[in-house]
């Protein structure tokens, strides 16, 4: 009992300690933690348009984007900052079921049940 409880210990003052080197770092000064990262209710956007169950979502790594891949065989692009659609990607004919973000962003590959991968241009 006395060793899980000083693990737990540890744990929380590791956390603590990560979470005011981020402080410094990013210049916040607070001093507190940044919590959990867990999100809170209530959410920010919902984001909705496709028309079957949702497989993947991407994040671009410079822009905010997300890419968001979907059964109906159609890939979404959304700003999540400002909850907006911004385009469709419609050539897959099976269900989408993997998307991902190079890492300068610039290509966005997917691929379906329909055997194929596509890269696309962002």
């Amino acid at each position: 009992m006395e060793l899980e409880k000083s693990v737990k210990q540890f744990k929380e003052n590791t956390v603590c300690e990560r979470c005011a080197d981020l402080d410094s770092v990013l210049g916040t000064g607070t001093g507190k933690g940044m919590g959990d990262g867990m999100p809170r209710e209530p959410q920010k956007y919902v984001l909705t348009g496709h028309r079957a169950r949702v497989t993947k979502v991407a994040m671009h790594p410079m822009y905010n984007l997300c890419a968001s891949a979907g059964e109906d065989a159609a890939i979404r692009i959304w700003d999540y900052e400002q909850g907006e659609h911004e385009r469709t990607l419609k050539s897959h004919s099976g269900k989408v079921s993997f998307v991902a973000f190079s890492p300068n962003g610039q290509t966005l590959a997917s691929c379906a049940t329909d055997m194929t991968i596509k890269l696309w241009s962002m």
